[in-house]
């Protein structure tokens, strides 16, 4: 049976084939606001850049999961950036830390401060370690909110300290993930470095973020990306 890490390894290979182009797809019809995207990849960081709706747009960090990168979850993180968010994602396998979404962030805001204004809301997010890593991202950032996808706070990282009073977050655990459950631990770590406590509860595995838009958990991800950065 593979690992979890093969699997995301096998997905970085990928990656590589085709980091080096920026690949535009369309976003399908829906309710609100809907952006084109262009998936513009670099050294250290990927961006999944928005265009059309308002013309200025706040910014979802992403940590990839153990030995995965943003083309793992390139799916997931283009329904976001149609959603006409900019996400901007660490190219790293191990974003525990939090400082590569950091270094990720503060690049677009860099390099596209003509779309992203002078002061954009920040959600810092990831999957599994990068999900417990974006509480750490989150307070190296300042960040307004915390989008924690299966977060792992255990065994590849763990939460460094609490983030402020005032930051949103939610925690979505899927009940078939035997890799990184809520419980016995994950859950309690997250509550317990959190003052605006969300939780949710999806079908799915540990994997199931990975696949085309995410599945469940990628739904409850887009719904809370809407809910806090639009």
């Amino acid at each position: 049976m593979l690992s979890f890490n093969n699997l995301l390894v096998k997905g970085a290979a990928v990656a590589a084939l085709s980091a080096a182009f920026a690949m535009p797809s369309f976003a399908s019809t829906g309710g609100g606001d809907r952006c084109s995207v262009t998936r513009i990849s670099g050294a250290s960081s990927t961006f999944y850049v928005p265009s059309g709706g308002s013309g200025t747009y706040n910014i979802l960090g992403w940590g990839n999961g153990t030995g995965g990168s943003s083309y793992t979850y390139s799916g997931v993180l283009e329904s976001i950036a149609e959603q006409c968010i900019f996400v901007a994602a660490a190219n790293t396998a191990n974003s525990g830390t939090g400082r590569e979404v950091e270094n990720a962030v503060n690049d677009a805001k860099s390099r596209y401060s003509n779309i992203l204004g002078s002061n954009p809301k920040v959600c810092t997010s990831g999957h599994s370690q990068g999900g417990g890593g974006s509480f750490n991202a989150a307070n190296r950032l300042g960040a307004d909110c915390v989008i924690a996808v299966q977060p792992d706070t255990v065994y590849t990282t763990s939460i460094y300290s609490p983030v402020a009073s005032n930051v949103d977050v939610v925690c979505i655990f899927s009940r078939s993930d035997t890799l990184a459950p809520a419980l016995p631990f994950n859950s309690l770590n997250c509550r317990a470095n959190s003052t605006r406590y969300s939780e949710e509860s999806t079908s799915g595995t540990h994997f199931t973020i990975t696949y085309g838009d995410g599945g469940a958990p990628g739904d409850e991800m887009r719904d809370y990306a809407a809910r806090w950065l639009k």
